[in-house]
């Protein structure tokens, strides 16, 4: 059973689908998710309200504040263990999450076993804590309990004696004695009359009792009273002794009781003299170094591996308490070493020469615990290659000590689309197996790394030739891998940096990643060396990224529409076309922003910015009396695939009061080959969107994606613009494609159209829609409106 299992947790992570994917996992395990937090805020709210058993906390918190602020806060007031999950991992930020004591890390990108075992390590360590700290607790109340004032009955029953406890009578602001009726009358009026029956049959009684302290000018007062001993004999009271009141029997009680105390206990327990000397022990002690109480009691502390000066030291400093907690390594009788917490605490003076308390908890478990979380912490669970957080501790180390001979970049080409087809467990087991295959090419004294996701990071420090090694890398994946559903060919692109002295780590794997985009760039499946030429291309493309980051925070993305006509030339749709222009360079071309936004992900908040764009535009031309003009926008596989994104972008419609009938979404026919988008376009057509197929014949082109049932539009990629030979091939292909197409029952769009002959061709050949230059360019929405009216077309409907 796992120990999730019934578990509250609180999950504080601020990107939607990460948060979403721990959810289901964490609730899949057992535990129940009582909340999700986007910001420190929302986490201590949470925490406050929800009191998890867990929390499992995003460093970075995009949204508002630090992950490792709020663990500080909740831990200053709760005893929570708390799993930091994080993509980051620079010394800066490890040290500060160190400060406030994690039980373990979940490195992204997450998976189902990492989540479990790091989750499960944690509560065991934590509850083995709690084990070892609530012992401790018990056995410092119990040993302390004897400090209570003693009261005693006097041979006349009419009164209580207070013998060697002055402290308590002065609390109850009495003299030597106080009359029984008096002394009765601090407990509750119905406690009095078990109390009266107890002391006849001599039972041990234990009270809570408040006593007004007003008389002393002092706070109300809360008293443990306990007495026992009592006994009635024809008549008379006779004490059988509640508390020896003597010295000397007050310290043989006190021994006894002590006694009794540390057998009950299962860590062991020792009481030292003030010179450390063992004078009393337990049996879990016994237990723990195998060998009798006789061969313990007299024994010097020093022979624990404690130094007697530690402990004279912080006797002689001042207030009792805590004078040592330590980790230590033991040994048995027997020779037999074990990991063990030793603490030591001062009592108050009680007896004589007896000043502290030692305990010694076996932590073999908790050590076992804590070396699987710095596995857990350096380790990837998937691969068993060292982690991001191994990469820059093993880059350091190597640099140190003049090992490292070159980098290693490797990224499986097309990873995200095995994921997006069949799904994650078959990308983790082409990721296993792809790592298995590296890692038999290398030396023993290579570094083999998962960066994250399906990048490999290779620290060469053999004499291996590092040219020869990249041609058996890539060989590794020559056979094509078996999984669970399927068998798949795969490929990597390679970058390789040679190490200089003196280099900056961050720069070396800077330059090898720069190295294997140019791998990707020049067609992937092959190894490429950096050179410095390959900078000016990387740099603009991560300016770019930079520079969509800040441009959907300063809404410098805004929409054109260009207008798409009718045999007759009248408007009948707008297509939505995102354009950029930056005050630094001006207009970018969407060619350059658009592949960046879909690697990084911006593609989505991209998407969300154009739709509110076409609702917007929506809303204006149903008000100017044009709201039978369709909107067509382009949608990508990421966006469709993206559950969360659909539901936002029926919402935004709603918000709108947009119906699907007005939206025509445009998908590139490679797009189509993808199983689950076909699902999500076939779903999204059922509730009455339009689908086109865009940019059909550009590149590869499937015949057979134009029976799909869901697809209602046929848009011809301007490639197939006809020339002015009639006869030529390219317009065969052209005429051919346009009446098959309206065979299948889909409506024909051709784009790029720029002259009177393209379009008089388009027409005589059986297109039902037109778009280019030759009737507008793309333009504001207002522009549109605009046009509109000077022209006064009758529209007709375009998507269906």
């Amino acid at each position: 059973m796992s120990l999730l299992a019934g578990k509250r947790v609180v999950i504080v992570e601020d990107t939607t689908i990460a948060a979403t994917y721990l959810a289901r996992e964490i609730t899949n395990m057992g535990a129940e998710v009582v909340g999700l937090a986007r910001s420190e805020e929302q986490a201590l709210s949470l925490v406050e309200k929800g009191n998890p058993a867990l929390i499992l906390m995003d460093i970075n918190l995009s949204d508002g504040g630090s992950g490792i602020e709020a663990a500080k806060t909740i831990l200053s007031t709760r005893n929570i263990p708390i799993v930091y999950t994080t993509s980051y991992s620079d010394d800066a930020t490890l040290t500060r999450a160190l400060e406030t004591s994690p039980y373990g890390y979940i490195v992204k990108p997450f998976d189902t076993k990492m989540i479990k075992t790091a989750c499960e390590t944690a509560l065991h360590r934590f509850a083995l804590e709690l084990q070892v700290t609530e012992s401790e607790k018990r056995f410092r109340v119990a040993s302390e309990a004897a400090q209570f004032g003693v009261v005693a009955l006097t041979e006349s029953g009419k009164a209580f004696d207070f013998q060697g406890a002055s402290s308590l009578k002065n609390r109850l602001g009495a003299g030597t004695s106080m009359p029984v009726n008096e002394f009765m009358a601090l407990f509750p009026e119905a406690e009095r009359d078990n109390i009266a029956d107890c002391i006849q049959r001599g039972d041990t009684v234990r009270k809570t009792i408040k006593v007004d302290g007003e008389s002393l000018g002092e706070e109300a007062l809360w008293l443990d009273v306990v007495f026992s001993d009592v006994s009635i004999d024809n008549e008379q009271i006779k004490i059988g002794a509640v508390i020896d009141v003597t010295e000397r029997q007050r310290k043989l009680r006190k021994l006894k009781l002590s006694t009794t105390i540390l057998d009950q206990l299962a860590e062991g327990v020792a009481v030292l003299d003030k010179h450390g000397i063992i004078r009393d022990v337990n049996k879990a002690l016994c237990r723990l170094f195998g060998v009798g109480a006789q061969a313990l009691v007299g024994a010097c502390l020093s022979e624990f591996g404690i130094r007697r000066d530690e402990l004279m030291e912080s006797a002689a400093n001042g207030p009792c308490g805590v004078a040592s907690r330590q980790k230590r390594t033991l040994l048995t009788a027997h020779g037999e070493a074990f990991p063990a917490l030793v603490t030591l605490s001062e009592l108050e003076e009680l007896h004589g020469d007896l000043r502290f308390v030692m305990t010694v908890s076996d932590i073999s478990e908790l050590t076992h615990a804590e070396k699987r979380l710095e596995s857990l912490a350096y380790t990837d669970q998937l691969t068993g290659a060292g982690n991001r957080n191994y990469l820059k501790l093993a880059l350091n180390e190597s640099m140190e000590a003049d090992t490292l001979k070159a980098l290693i970049f490797i990224d499986i080409d097309g990873f995200k689309l095995v994921n997006d087809t069949y799904g994650h467990d078959v990308g983790d087991q082409l990721l296993a197996k792809c790592a298995e295959g590296f890692q038999s090419e290398l030396d023993a004294n290579d570094v083999f790394i998962r960066h994250g996701g399906d990048e490999f990071v290779i620290l060469v420090q053999s004499d291996t030739d590092v040219t020869s090694l990249n041609k058996r890398l890539l060989k590794t994946l020559d056979t094509p891998m078996i999984s669970d559903s399927a068998v798949l060919k795969m490929s990597a692109s390679i970058g390789t940096v040679e190490y200089e002295q003196k280099q900056d780590v961050n720069e070396l794997l800077k330059q090898a990643d720069i190295a294997m985009y140019e791998a990707k760039k020049r067609g992937k499946n092959q190894a490429v060396a950096y050179s410095k030429e390959q900078n000016e291309a990387i740099e603009y493309r991560l300016y770019v990224e930079q520079g969509l980051y800040n441009a959907l925070l300063n809404k410098e993305l805004h929409a054109t529409f260009q207008p798409i006509v009718d045999t007759e030339q009248k408007v009948v749709a707008l297509e939505a076309l995102c354009r950029w222009h930056s005050q630094d360079i001006g207009d970018i071309n969407p060619a350059s922003f658009i592949p960046v936004a879909e690697e990084t992900g911006l593609i989505n908040a991209l998407g969300l910015k154009m739709l509110r764009e076409v609702c917007i535009a929506h809303s204006l031309l149903r008000e100017s009396g044009f709201g039978h003009i369709k909107l067509h926008v382009n949608v990508s596989i990421l966006q469709l695939n993206s559950s969360e994104l659909v539901k936002e972008f029926l919402d935004y419609l709603a918000d709108f009061s947009v119906s699907t009938d007005d939206i025509v979404l445009e998908v590139t026919e490679s797009a189509m080959h993808d199983f689950t988008t076909r699902s999500v376009l076939k779903t999204l057509s059922e509730a009455g969107f339009g689908i086109a197929i865009d940019d059909f014949g550009a590149g590869y082109a499937s015949v057979s994606e134009l029976v799909q049932s869901f697809t209602t539009v046929v848009k011809l990629d301007k490639s197939l613009a006809p020339s002015q030979d009639h006869n030529s091939q390219q317009n065969i292909i052209a005429e051919s494609l346009v009446q098959l197409c309206r065979k299948l029952g889909k409506k024909v769009l051709f784009e790029g159209i720029e002259s009177k002959a393209q379009s008089d061709f388009a027409t005589q050949a059986g297109c039902h829609y037109m778009q280019g230059f030759l009737f507008a360019r793309p333009m504001s929405i207002m522009e549109v409106i605009n046009m509109l009216r000077d022209a006064k077309p009758e529209a007709v409907p375009a998507g269906k």
